[in-house]
Order: C-alpha cells, then sequence, then structure tokens
C-alpha cells in the first residue's frame, strides 16, 4: 500500500494540472496552443501540457523526403508554418492549406518554378510544281532551290517537383525565312518533225545501241544469232524496229527516237518496240540496221525517246 504522503502528494499534482491547463487554455482564447513538435524543449510546462494532449502526427513531403512530425496546429498551413518549412512564391500545399488538420495526415509541398525556355525550330521548304510550255512534257528543271526556315519560340515552363507540367509559347521570332523550291515542269505535248505533228505522253533520255542480221566478222557468222527474227514474232525491219527493257518500254510502243549529234540524227525516226535482249535494261535501246558496218560507224550514243499517243 501506498503511504499516506505519497497518495496526498499525487493528489496535489493531479490539481496542479488540472489548474494550469484550466488557466492555459482561457489565456490563450481557444482550445490548445498551436507549437511545433520540433520546439518541446523550448515549452513551458502548460504548452508542453497541450503539446502532449492535443498533438497529431502527419507526414510532410517535401524536396524529396518524408518528414514525421507532431504537432498541435490546427490546419494543413499552420502545421508547414510550425514546422519551419520555407514555401516560395509559387509553391503549393496539398491539401489545401485551410483544412483542418488530422491525426495521421499526409501533407505535400510542391515546389512550383517557372521559365523562359527557348528552342530553334526547322520549318522545311515546300516543293512547288510550276508548268511551262518552255519544256516539254515530261520533262523539268529547276527554277529555285529551296531553303529550310527556321524559327526561335520561347516557351514560359512550368515545373513542380522538377517535372515539367507544362509548356506555353509566350513569343516567336523567324530567324531565316523559308524558301520554297520551285520546279519547272513541261507540258508541251506534240512535237512537229519533217512537217509530222506528233502528240507523246513522256520523254526519256537514253543510250543507244545497234544490232543487224548481217555479217558479223568477228562472230564469224550473223551479228544477231536470231538472223533478225524478232521477240515479237516478226521479222526485224531497219528503220523500224528497236529493241528496249520491256519494263520501261513495253512490246509494240511507238517513239519517235531523236538523235542528239549527226551520227545520231541521222537515225532519228518513228520505230516500235518489236525485240528485247539480256543486255538491255532501264533506259536503253538498241536499233536494228541494215549492215554492221552501219552498226560499228553508230556506236554508243545518247538519244532522246519520245513515248507517241
Amino acid at each position: 500500500m501506498l503511504g499516506s504522503n505519497k497518495i496526498l502528494r499525487f493528489a496535489l499534482l493531479a490539481v496542479v494540472c488540472a489548474l494550469t491547463l484550466a488557466i492555459n487554455l482561457f489565456a490563450d482564447h481557444g482550445p490548445f496552443t498551436q507549437v511545433a513538435a520540433s520546439s518541446i524543449a523550448e515549452l513551458t510546462p502548460s504548452q508542453t501540457l497541450n503539446q502532449l494532449m492535443f498533438a497529431k502526427r502527419a507526414t510532410v513531403l517535401v524536396d524529396g523526403q518524408a518528414q514525421s512530425i507532431w504537432t498541435s496546429a490546427r490546419t494543413v498551413g499552420d502545421a508547414i508554418n510550425l514546422a519551419g518549412i520555407e514555401l516560395g512564391p509559387l509553391d503549393r500545399i496539398e491539401p489545401n492549406p485551410a483544412l483542418q488538420l488530422v491525426d495521421n495526415m499526409q501533407v505535400d509541398v510542391i515546389r512550383v518554378t517557372q521559365q523562359l525556355v527557348q528552342e530553334e525550330v526547322v520549318v522545311p521548304y515546300r516543293t512547288v510544281r510550276v508548268p511551262s510550255r518552255a519544256l516539254n512534257r515530261g520533262e523539268s528543271r529547276e527554277l529555285q532551290q529551296g531553303v529550310n526556315g527556321k524559327l526561335v519560340n520561347t516557351y514560359l515552363v512550368v515545373m513542380e517537383n522538377g517535372q515539367e507540367q507544362e509548356r506555353r509559347l509566350v513569343n516567336s521570332v523567324t530567324v531565316v525565312e523559308k524558301q520554297d523550291k520551285k520546279i519547272e515542269e513541261g507540258t508541251i505535248a506534240t512535237i512537229s518533225r519533217g512537217g509530222q505533228l506528233m502528240r507523246y505522253s513522256r520523254v526519256l533520255d537514253v543510250v543507244a545501241t545497234a544490232y543487224t542480221a548481217d555479217y558479223n566478222p568477228s562472230k564469224g557468222g550473223p551479228d544477231d544469232p536470231w538472223r533478225g527474227m524478232t521477240a515479237s514474232g516478226k521479222q526485224a525491219v531497219a528503220g523500224l524496229t528497236i529493241a528496249a527493257d520491256l519494263r520501261v518500254l513495253p512490246m509494240h510502243t511507238r517513239v519517235y527516237v531523236e538523235g542528239l549529234d549527226a551520227q545520231g540524227k541521222k537515225y532519228s525516226g518513228v520505230y516500235v518496240v518489236m525485240d528485247t535482249g539480256g543486255a538491255i535494261r532501264g533506259n536503253k535501246i538498241d536499233i536494228f540496221m541494215s549492215t554492221y558496218d552501219q552498226c560499228c560507224s553508230f556506236g554508243r550514243r545518247k538519244m532522246k525517246v519520245y513515248i507517241l499517243e
């Protein structure tokens, strides 16, 4: 059993605590004094009693760290202030600082910054095609080179806890003006040769060679092993038959072949694709001629081929 002196001592201590609490409640004009947990060593006895009776635990997430605090603050905002956390002019608190603080509440301090950021932007040029009566259909030439433009855009960037949340364009300055590429394209669809007007669909630049059914001394026999019999099943005719890559010029296509030099001009005229060959690939034609000497004299020539309609 406790002695009478000890019982009396406990009773007096309880009375003193109750009186101290009542006095402080009235003096503070509120249910309790707001005190930060971190300053317990500096508290008065009455403040210490308030701290113990009314303090709430809260977790504050700030600057990438979680801080656990005990506080007698009434609101979320008061808890942040009493914890000694300084806020920047744009920083915000979640939940709302005016909300009543409850036990075990999590409070986020969100650091908000704004900065101006400049970025260069390339503005690609367009290709503009201009019809021209100075060129044949299928021919083209560049009138103006294309130049990409350049802009310098200034953005207002809003960051929250180091992460970009918003980017708003506030200014744009043209540093280099865009210049579109201009290409002139021919629209002439007819040619007049030897008093004859011919319509055509397109023009090809080709390399022309020659072959014949005549005797070839180096082969000791006909230059053409088929002796002029074409892939079309008809006999080749000098001044009419040509061989071509059928992927470029299909069988039986009518063309006007035009030489670009004196030797080539001798063989200008209307031809029909009647033959093909393993060595004829792409923009290449083989003109059938009467004699082996003509083939040797002709050699290889650059020529134009008008695909007739």
